[in-house]
């Protein structure tokens, strides 16, 4: 689980481990012909239907901006401290993270609304942040969910099951999209403590804790 490393706990916009070519393409990103006011759609089409699950896999389809059907092989980690699930599916040119912020009171399933970290800190849990990245010739493209719902049927020490809608939006252009989704019997491990003391000072950064 080493590359989940590069996956920022604070603003999961840029997923997977991009290779060196795909960081140089990344550059022409924001050089796309396009600006943040006229990039806003106005109307969205609907949200898609959930795809189908796949034990182990990460599955998505996409409308609006961005457009796509995927599924992609998962893994999942866990922190006790902070208390959080990151769900990650990834393959060459594409990925999607999910971070699940677990609430105090143990309660595991049920459903985690999108919230965004913001200058008060990271947002009440139980929360969710989702973010997508795909790469083609015109360079990287990463949106993150500004709304949603992330919903978990099954969680145990071993594995997470569930589903999501949300609505995303490109980190540099603010196009949106709409993806539905789901990641079924995705196997749980153990983060690394060194990772998730890095989340953990992530979250304290947020808050002014030392």
């Amino acid at each position: 689980m080493k590359r989940m490393a590069l996956v920022l706990v604070a603003l999961l916009a840029a997923c997977g481990r991009p290779r060196a070519k795909d960081a140089a393409q990344s550059k022409s990103m924001v050089d796309q012909g396009d600006t943040v006011a006229a990039a806003a759609d106005i109307t969205l089409p609907a949200m898609p239907s959930l795809p189908a699950r796949r034990r182990g896999y990460f599955t998505a389809t996409a409308v609006g901006a961005l457009t796509f059907e995927k599924a992609w092989p998962a893994r999942a980690g866990r922190c006790a401290r902070p208390a959080m699930i990151l769900v990650l599916g990834e393959e060459e040119g594409s990925g999607g993270s999910i971070l699940l912020q677990l609430p105090a009171s143990g309660r595991m399933t049920g459903s985690y609304t999108v919230k965004l970290a913001d200058s008060a800190g990271m947002p009440e849990a139980p929360a969710a942040q989702l973010g997508f990245q795909v790469f083609d010739k015109r360079g990287a493209a990463a949106y993150q969910a500004a709304e949603g719902t992330v919903e978990i049927t099954s969680l145990d020490d071993r594995r997470v099951s569930g589903d999501f809608r949300v609505t995303v939006r490109h980190i540099v252009t603010n196009r949106q999209a709409r993806i539905a989704g789901a990641f079924q019997a995705v196997d749980v491990e153990a983060l690394t403590p060194a990772w998730c003391e890095r989340a953990q000072a992530a979250q304290d950064s947020l808050t002014g804790k030392r």
